[in-house]
């Protein structure tokens, strides 16, 4: 069986249970309408389209400045004076195996320097859940501390 692809889908809501456990991320589906005097297509949901896509982790990945959420619920994690996460040459942050990367170290910068984080983080973060720490082959990524926030 192969599986419907979701996209273009935009979450509409986060499911929990009584213990504020996420259990599902409710969606619905979107289409593009017809393009405007600017050219630009808008979405528009399609209806009737709602599901439910079960899940038990939910990762908001939007925005370019830091939520204080994360701190505040972590007030181990060490920030800069921008309010940006600290993490060393390998992505890992100030709470031992919490590793972090892109614009919640950086600050707003390209998509490149954040796949460059993910890539070096991705080998540290398996470094360390296989004991074998500080990993040896870390992938070159440009240091954090070279891009500052606009």
């Amino acid at each position: 069986m192969v599986a419907k692809p979701l996209f273009p889908t935009a979450p509409t809501e986060v499911l929990a249970d009584e213990n504020r456990w996420v259990t599902g991320l409710r969606c619905v589906e979107m289409e593009l309408g017809e393009p405007d005097a600017s050219g630009r297509r808008r979405p528009s949901q399609v209806e009737g389209s709602e599901l439910t896509i079960d899940c038990d982790l939910v990762v908001v990945a939007i925005g370019t400045r830091a939520n204080p959420l994360l701190t505040g619920s972590a007030p181990e994690l060490t920030v800069n004076e921008y309010g940006y996460l600290l993490a060393d040459e390998h992505g890992m942050t100030s709470l031992p195996g919490v590793f972090a990367g892109g614009d919640i170290v950086r600050g707003a910068a390209t998509v490149i320097l954040a796949m460059g984080d993910g890539k070096r983080s991705a080998t540290a973060i398996d470094a360390w859940l296989r004991g074998d720490w500080p990993p040896c082959d870390v992938v070159d990524a440009p240091e954090a501390s070279a891009v500052t926030p606009a």
